[in-house]
């Protein structure tokens, strides 16, 4: 992502956006703080959750309303006795495919401000430039929520483990939605999140999930997530995480070296969100882009996805 002028992440940043995106309007929002040792009780929650839920569909004229002035909208039915479906935005490049796909894990900000703006657009067009489909995802608007920051910010065991459980479920609907599609490749379908997105991206994957074993991706790239005790990952995972971050720390995330499916790579001197458009402060983090690690994690990510399109 090329490097733009300093702004505060509630200002509106319109740009020239891609097909099917709008002017943006701004909405400030930070990421919460995480801890460890959640998977049980979100385990828990989500068997709850899906035997509560019942089985739903939803036809294209029922899409659900999206953030971040995307017209392309597509509805991921979900089991979620609140809400019928999340909303995603699917980018397709030319030509008939199939295409391998990337579902896109948003932060606990959403898709409201500039800086996650401008990082959505970098990984759209990457990603078409590479004959990748990129779907993202919105699972807030829907749910009428703003984001969850703020939830997460004053966060416990309790309050993490419907989060958790939800945004790992969310993935989980995004990847039979896409596997569905004649066009796409569902063999070469990959999770790639940030932050809380990269979190649940984790969940998603862990083979103590319900619907992770079935789920099948062929890997996930996991920015800045939060490392929890005892994560395990049914299919190969790239971490890429800075050594400051100081609100997802590395330090969780290199305990897990050593473990089957996952390689962790920790960029020196980054902070939280080095690849957002954004340096300052957010509910008392630090966040600082850093050109350097992203163009690195740029590259791995690319080595890592290429070697398992082949």
């Amino acid at each position: 992502m090329a490097r733009a002028e300093q702004r505060d992440p509630g200002q509106q940043d319109l740009g020239e956006g891609v097909d099917g995106i709008a002017p943006l309007a701004p909405v400030r929002m930070g990421e919460g703080e995480m801890k460890r040792d959640f998977l049980a009780p979100v385990v828990a929650i989500a068997l709850a959750v899906s035997a509560m839920a019942v089985s739903r569909s939803a036809s294209a004229d029922e899409a659900p309303p999206m953030s971040g002035g995307y017209t392309n909208v597509i509805p991921i039915p979900v089991d979620d006795p609140a809400t019928k479906a999340i909303a995603g935005a699917l980018f397709k490049p030319e030509g008939a495919g199939p295409f391998p796909a990337v579902v896109y894990m948003v932060g606990c900000g959403g898709l409201h401000y500039s800086a996650e703006a401008a990082l959505e657009k970098s990984v759209i067009d990457h990603l078409l430039a590479k004959g990748v489909a990129t779907l993202i995802l919105d699972p807030f608007t829907p749910r009428n929520e703003g984001g969850i920051c703020y939830e997460l910010a004053t966060l416990n065991e309790k309050t993490l483990a419907p989060y958790g459980a939800r945004g790992g479920n969310d993935a989980l609907a995004a990847l039979r939605v896409l596997k569905a599609m004649p066009d796409i490749d569902s063999k070469r379908v990959f999770l790639q999140g940030y932050s809380y997105g990269a979190s649940a991206s984790l969940f998603a994957e862990d083979p103590k999930t319900p619907g992770a074993r079935d789920a099948k991706i062929a890997g996930a790239i996991a920015y800045y997530p939060y490392c929890y005790d005892n994560v395990e990952f049914s299919a190969p995972t790239l971490i890429l995480i800075g050594e400051k971050d100081d609100w997802t720390p590395a330090a969780p995330c290199e305990a897990l070296k050593g473990k089957p499916n996952v390689d962790v790579v920790v960029f020196p001197g980054a902070a939280h969100g080095f690849n957002f458009d954004f340096t300052g402060d957010s509910m008392g983090h630090h966040m600082a882009y850093d050109e350097r690690a992203t163009q690195d994690a740029v590259r791995r990510a690319d080595a890592f996805m290429d070697a398992r399109m082949k």
